[in-house]
């Protein structure tokens, strides 16, 4: 019993650590002050205001979510594919390629930012949009191969097999018998690889000279100014993260339970 009420104990301390720098963000969002400061003199909206009437923020927000969007997509597609295609290797050839593909969330970003800077530099692409896309996918690539991965191992393989029996070719009986089961894992799988590039910083600084995305305007605004406006951006998308993570896994344990349910 004892050990029971230190552990929850434990527990509960952790989960406050997590979460006591948001329970400080949030309330100085709300300030009226000139300079972050907790707890707030004064309330009000006025750097939610800020945030939303600045351009420059609001052009690093955009850029954001639009290389947040294509890479997720493209890192989507390509794991869904890629184990669509492990499914078929045999057993020695599948642990090694599933091995090169979750590289990517083993390897310290700092290092993967570095050589594709190095690469970048070579070709002349750094400051690229483009390159930060496929950059952001690569790391996101990991995430999509576990999550589809988990969903497709407890697919019935029985029904694209059914499809292909009562006369369906191997296309049709792919999208029908294989990825209807899939789709909320898929959807799942796009938007943690979303976030997974929104919340980049590290290549993003190696990559991003003159143009700048959220974290790096973020980034940079701390180096020389601190002011509410950082708290208000950062309580914006705390809600909005928290929300599409929690849709992320909701479409995950759904998966889940319609796999097992089959």
């Amino acid at each position: 019993m004892k050990l029971r009420v230190l552990a929850g104990i434990f527990f509960a301390l952790a989960v406050l650590f997590l979460f006591f720098p948001i329970l400080i963000v949030v309330p100085m969002s709300f300030s009226g002050d000139r300079f972050l400061g907790f707890p707030p003199k004064s309330w009000g909206f006025v750097w939610y205001q800020t945030y939303f009437s600045d351009p420059v923020w609001l052009a690093a927000t955009w850029r954001s979510l639009r290389v947040a969007a294509t890479a997720g997509l493209i890192a989507t597609l390509a794991g869904t594919a890629s184990v669509i295609g492990l499914s078929r290797l045999s057993k020695t050839w599948r642990a090694g390629v599933t091995g090169l593909l979750l590289a990517p969330a083993i390897v310290p970003n700092v290092i993967v930012a570095l050589g594709v800077f190095i690469v970048a530099l070579r070709f002349g692409s750094t400051d690229s949009e483009a390159t930060l896309v496929f950059a952001h996918a690569a790391i996101g690539l990991p995430f999509v191969v576990m999550i589809v991965g988990a969903a497709h191992r407890q697919t019935d393989p029985m029904l694209e097999k059914a499809a292909r029996i009562f006369g369906a070719g191997p296309s049709r009986a792919f999208w029908t018998g294989t990825m209807p089961p899939l789709a909320p894992a898929i959807c799942a799988a796009f938007i943690f690889a979303f976030f997974v590039s929104f919340d980049e910083l590290v290549i993003a600084l190696f990559l991003m000279g003159g143009s700048e995305t959220l974290p790096v305007r973020i980034w940079n605004d701390l180096r020389f100014e601190i002011n509410p406006t950082i708290a208000a951006i950062s309580t914006v998308f705390v809600v909005i993260t928290t929300l599409a993570m929690g849709l992320a896994e909701f479409l995950r344990i759904r998966a889940t339970r319609t796999q097992g349910n089959n």
